[in-house]
């Protein structure tokens, strides 16, 4: 019977751990969201896939997932919305929104018909998953970087459009 030296089966046991625990913390640190609503038009559409890095961090610029203010209004509606960091804690209103408090960010759709904090107020920053940034292509595959730079979960999260309901 030909068995395998205790060394390489050493080797194989630390390299599956490894995947493991790899595994594990790209888990925690990503999630992947599918956007509903037409709020992040042209940047995302509907049925748009983002990967969601979990973070406190956010920068103006930033598109954030976050928690349907108020919550959804009927169990139709998605738990998220999508939109885009317009001002910080500390930054001066913009687009209607009153001054930034601490620990909230003013958020606002790419698309104008967008229901966002011109209609709800500030989002308070502890609440939001993280910041999107990869929309991923039908297969899998990233697709398009969400940088600042740029004007562009399994979870189900709208972009809200301009109804007042979110999708």
């Amino acid at each position: 019977m030909n068995t395998l030296p205790p060394s390489v089966l050493a080797v194989a046991a630390g390299a599956l751990a490894g995947a493991v625990a790899t595994a594990v913390v790209v888990r925690r640190s990503f999630e992947l969201v599918v956007v509903e609503g037409g709020s992040m038009e042209p940047t995302l559409r509907d049925g748009d896939r983002v990967l969601v890095r979990r973070t406190r961090a956010f920068r103006r610029g930033d598109v954030v997932v976050f928690p349907v203010p108020g919550g959804p209004r009927v169990p139709q509606d998605p738990s998220w919305l999508v939109k885009r960091v317009s001002a910080v804690a500390g930054d001066p209103a913009a687009d209607g929104c009153p001054a930034v408090p601490s620990g909230h960010l003013a958020v606002l759709g790419d698309n104008p018909r967008s229901l966002d904090s011109r209609a709800f107020g500030t989002v308070p920053s502890r609440t939001a998953l993280g910041v999107a940034v990869r929309r991923m292509s039908r297969d899998g595959r990233p697709a398009q970087s969400l940088s600042r730079s740029g004007r562009r979960s399994r979870h189900r999260a709208s972009s809200g459009h301009g109804s007042g309901r979110t999708a």
